[in-house]
């Protein structure tokens, strides 16, 4: 059982996780620093600031379902990922950059991450709306959302506001990155053997995504890094590669449905990306989310009195939206003098039940969940 110490720092948010202050005026604010300069005022304006090209459509290559080998009836798109493309400018970029950095949104929202390895690894989760107006309405924006979309080869909609630019942000010394080079290029020389399935070093090992799609887009040059590739494991075993996107680029991944591993780079002294979940516009379309990875009992950026509202709220638009379309069906099918399809009609009420039920059962804890918790916390602790 949880004890009731776990509990309460849980439901307080996960306050013993935030990032030091210190850790912030070391590691931090020399970054923020180098962006004095730039104007958080500014407002979004898509002409300005969104990178897109709709010729991306032809010139990206986009991997399908069928070609990774893991086609799924509850999928959403025929689109498994694409390669990096061109999202926001380089003003659009280091305005994002200057709000997330700022000590007053770092101290608050920011917590260790879960999976965190070497140097300072953090999360900044559900901030967007309430502290960086320039990110929020950059992603929310709809030029943007149906950009993504087309890339998705789906229309999608932001699954909820605390996942809007979800951030993961790594730090290394300088000497760190340094000797991460040299050492590579001393194994390259060598012939360094080849990596198995099993030993890829990762930032986040193999998983599902808890959303059905993400949008994951760079906010750090990454011209020095070496690997930090997204690497997808298909039907049969294989391990293809998606490249990782450069400053301003981003990718999309049908993440729920893809097996995938987030692999670590080298070379790097900081690594800031930004990633925004989405699932179908359309609330008839299948819709697969769990919390897996997402809450506030496994990642510690997931405040409990602000995540768990929303997600109910959105889980409930969706029960609304399917229900006032099942009313529609049967009312149109009695219109058109159509008999009544009993078979349909339990078919789509099951559905919808199910989709209830699971709201309430993702937000369910179990004991390993809680176990991993408080295993973090003592290796914390050590």
């Amino acid at each position: 059982m949880a004890s009731a110490e776990l509990l309460q720092q849980i439901e307080d948010g996960n306050l013993h996780k935030r990032i030091p202050i210190s850790s912030y005026q070391e590691q931090i604010k020399p970054i923020f620093e180098t962006l004095s300069k730039i104007d958080i005022s500014i407002k979004f304006d898509p002409k300005k600031h969104l990178a897109f090209k709709s010729s991306y459509l032809q010139t990206i290559k986009r991997t399908t379902m069928e070609e990774f080998g893991t086609f799924a009836k509850d999928q959403i798109s025929n689109i498994g990922a694409s390669e990096p493309f061109p999202l926001f400018t380089e003003e659009a970029v280091e305005i994002m950059r200057a709000e997330i950095l700022r000590e007053e949104v770092f101290t608050k929202w920011s917590r260790v991450s879960y999976n965190s390895t070497t140097g300072l690894d953090c999360v900044i989760r559900g901030y967007a709306k309430y502290t960086s107006p320039f990110t929020y309405a950059a992603w929310t924006h709809p030029d943007t959302v149906a950009a993504i979309s087309s890339m998705a080869g789906v229309e999608l909609e932001v699954i909820m506001d605390y996942e809007v630019a979800h951030i993961n942000i790594a730090m290394k010394s300088q000497d760190l990155a340094k000797n991460e080079k040299i050492n590579e290029k001393r194994k390259l020389s060598i012939g360094g053997s080849k990596i198995t399935n099993d030993d890829i070093p990762a930032v986040v090992g193999w998983h599902n995504d808890s959303y059905p799609f993400v949008c994951v887009l760079m906010l750090s040059d990454t011209s020095s890094m070496i690997g930090g590739e997204t690497l997808v494991k298909t039907g049969n075993g294989e391990i293809i590669p998606v490249s990782g996107p450069a400053k301003g680029k981003a990718t999309v991944l049908q993440g729920r449905k893809l097996l995938h591993l987030a692999s670590i780079p080298l070379g790097y002294t900081e690594r800031i990306t930004s990633v925004t979940s989405y699932r179908a516009k359309n609330s008839m379309l299948p819709e697969t989310s769990v919390l897996k990875t997402v809450k506030p009992e496994c990642n510690w950026g997931s405040l409990y009195d602000e995540f768990y509202p929303e997600w109910i709220n959105y889980r409930m638009n969706v029960i609304s939206d399917r229900s006032l379309e099942i009313k529609k069906i049967f009312n149109n099918a009695l219109e058109n003098g159509e008999k009544f399809d009993k078979l349909k009609a339990f078919e789509l009420l099951q559905d919808l039940e199910n989709y209830t039920a699971n709201t309430w059962k993702e937000m369910q804890v179990s004991e390993a969940e809680y176990a991993t918790h408080s295993k973090f916390d003592k290796e914390n602790e050590n």
